[in-house]
């Protein structure tokens, strides 16, 4: 199993995919990581898998209240509920 400092490098390398395995397993042995939780909605946000991201966050927000996850989930929520009403149909 790797560390998370090297899923984290990966992830910076653009390495999404293997980040994303090996994050998962690595949240299989360490399930109250928060900033692992946290990383894993930043590549379920990049995938634009919403509801997955916010879930990621929300795990996150519950084991470490005072991170960033807040912040995520409505930068999240901001991206749902925008409409360009000129790529509407008229």
């Amino acid at each position: 199993m790797k560390t998370y400092k090297e899923i984290e490098e990966k992830l910076f390398d653009g390495d999404i995919e293997e980040s994303f395995n090996d994050l998962t397993e690595f949240l299989g042995n360490e399930p109250n990581n928060a900033r692992a939780w946290y990383t894993l909605g930043i590549i379920y946000r990049r995938k634009q898998m919403w509801g997955d991201a916010i879930n990621a966050f929300n795990k996150a927000k519950m084991i470490e209240p005072e991170g960033p996850a807040d912040a995520a989930i409505e930068s999240i929520y901001d991206i749902i509920r925008f409409v360009n009403k000129d790529l509407m149909n008229p």
